[in-house]
């Protein structure tokens, strides 16, 4: 997709779902936004950028249209990442869900609007925010993701030690994919053959 198409996709698709809240409204760059028909580049960063996630998320489970987000709210440059994660999803032709929480408790709920209300195909936790990855809620996600049969996709390689099937991440500028294969196989992910050189398995640690 080229990056005028995917700007009017944006626009189309531009908002944020927690029951019908909108996304905040404003203008910004479109320099992260990749083309979808190849991976993108990648750059010098811990984590892969959000189209990056969103890309190889798509190459694995081509099905996925809509994706849920769950962080907690009020975290650093949230508007402007929200903006940023629309993007990414409109760039595989979803749309995005936001179930924001204000502390531990209130992450099964949005789990379960997430998924009953607006019946997403996938949940996205997009960074370490001090709520959603506590041990309790990382457990309960990971454990009713897999049981649900949609896929996590995780923010960091702890994750999947703890058993999320998948987190896209970056080694040395190269994308790499950290697949917990027995937690894949359960969500019915499965990485294409030009990415499997990229792919690391890991078992989970508990």
């Amino acid at each position: 997709m080229r990056t005028s198409s995917l700007g009017l996709l944006s626009l189309l698709v531009a908002f944020v779902a927690m029951g019908t809240t909108p996304a905040p409204a404003g203008s910004s760059s479109m320099t992260d936004v990749e083309p979808a028909d190849g991976p993108p580049s990648a750059t010098a960063s811990q984590s892969a950028g959000l189209v990056q996630q969103m890309f190889f998320l798509s190459k694995m489970r081509p099905d996925v249209e809509r994706v849920g987000l769950i962080w907690k709210r009020g975290a650093a440059d949230q508007e402007k990442m929200i903006e940023r994660a629309n993007r990414a999803v409109a760039s595989i032709k979803g749309k995005l869900y936001v179930g924001y929480v204000e502390d531990k408790s209130g992450v099964a709920e949005q789990f379960r609007v997430l998924t009953r209300k607006h019946d997403v195909q996938a949940i996205w936790v997009i960074e370490n925010d001090g709520v959603v990855n506590a041990s309790a809620p990382r457990k309960y996600l990971i454990k009713n993701t897999i049981r649900e049969g949609i896929p996590l996709l995780a923010p960091s390689r702890d994750w999947v030690d703890a058993g999320a099937p998948v987190s896209i991440a970056k080694n040395g500028g190269a994308i790499q994919i950290l697949l917990n294969e027995q937690a894949a196989n359960a969500t019915a992910l499965q990485v294409p053959e030009e990415y499997q050189s990229n792919t690391e398995m890991i078992a989970s640690a508990n």
